[in-house]
């Protein structure tokens, strides 16, 4: 099958760049020593998971059970989630994954630890713990040194997990190179305070995991960390692009579209809206749009309805044809992907691959 003949919308993945993609980043993790555990919510696809093992990673992450089930039914035996496990029927899911997978969790409270370590008991398995930090982000960790060591304490002390040391998601530095610069330097301090509170308790720390695309290649450069994160590293977006950690020709992914209408002066249309291309915005400064078309910068994917791309070619000096095809690279690839029952792998104009998104909508 040819790609021109694809029905739009239509996810493709050039194969040339994801291979390089996944090459670059686990010769960046050998040559610094560092253990790569990519993020699989960008891709969801299991045989895309285990090219990346296959290049080196030491495992892979999740943020859900759902997406640890579907990784480990397809073979993957060494998964973190990384994400609070808590509620019905999810600390008895995540027992039953760890009687058969090397399984590790983030969390940031005494009450998830417990909650945790009660199924695993009972279900006689060990969970293996990082306690995250809050670094910056605001969104899930602890904000104290104080609080990490009574986490690390609980977890060490309570029957079935193990603690293995911490976590951190610095997604406040998806920015420019400069600014992540300024922004690290918080980020090792509550590093170095908490890695010396845990040693001075005597609670040896294995792990010191790091995570996000923008500040992959610079994870050296974070105080105490051993293993990375990244996620959408594998294909690279628009945002990637704006903060200068991917280049046009690194974005692996894109949304192939059709222009169904030109009725409009100054308007095209075309068949992929807010069902088919992430609705996230553009994260930069005045950030304007829905994904950028790769042969027309000058024109902006400025409103999206549910089946329809309201294009605004008023500053194009290219003509818009009814019938016509583009490509589109999401703002964001992650949430562009989970709306899709299967994207393609191309190569030279040819589809060479049909990959079934098998995560897609394991939110639980």
């Amino acid at each position: 099958m040819f790609v021109a003949d694809l029905e739009t919308p239509a996810v493709v993945v050039d194969l040339d760049v994801m291979e390089r993609n996944v090459s670059r980043m686990a010769e960046y993790c050998r040559s610094r020593n560092l253990r790569l555990r990519p993020h699989t919510k960008s891709h969801k696809i299991p045989e895309l998971a285990k090219r990346q093992l296959a290049h080196g990673a030491q495992g892979i992450t999740v943020a859900k059970i759902g997406e640890a089930e579907v990784m480990l039914d397809a073979g993957i035996t060494d998964i973190l989630i990384a994400y609070p496990i808590i509620g019905t029927g999810k600390t008895e899911k995540l027992a039953d994954l760890a009687t058969r997978a090397n399984i590790t969790v983030s969390l940031d409270s005494v009450a998830v630890a417990q909650a945790i370590a009660a199924e695993a008991k009972r279900r006689e398995v060990r969970v293996g713990i990082l306690v995250e930090l809050d670094v910056g982000f605001h969104r899930c960790g602890v904000t104290t040194d104080e609080e990490v060591l009574t986490i690390a304490r609980a977890v060490a002390d309570l029957p079935g997990l193990e603690f293995k040391g911490l976590m951190f998601f610095p997604g406040h530095l998806q920015v420019t190179e400069n600014e992540r610069a300024e922004l690290r330097v918080s980020v090792n301090e509550f590093l170095s305070r908490s890695l010396a509170k845990l040693e001075d308790a005597g609670l040896p720390v294995e792990i010191v995991s790091g995570g996000s695309t923008p500040t992959a290649r610079e994870g050296h450069l974070f105080t105490g960390v051993n293993e990375i994160r990244p996620g959408m590293y594998i294909f690279n977006d628009r945002n990637m692009l704006s903060v200068g950690v991917a280049r046009l020709e690194d974005c692996a992914l894109s949304v192939i579209t059709t222009v169904v209408s030109t009725s409009v002066p100054g308007r095209a249309i075309v068949d992929a809206g807010s069902k088919t291309l992430s609705s996230d915005t553009h994260q930069v400064p005045e950030g304007r749009g829905f994904g950028m078309i790769k042969t027309d910068p000058d024109a902006e994917v400025e409103r999206l309805s549910e089946e329809h791309g309201n294009l605004n070619i008023a500053r194009s000096t290219r003509e818009y044809r009814v019938g016509e095809r583009l490509e589109i690279i999401p703002n964001h690839v992650c949430s562009t992907v989970n709306m899709h029952n299967r994207i393609y792998g191309v190569s030279g104009g040819r589809v060479e691959a049909v990959w079934e998104v098998a995560g897609r909508g394991k939110v639980q």
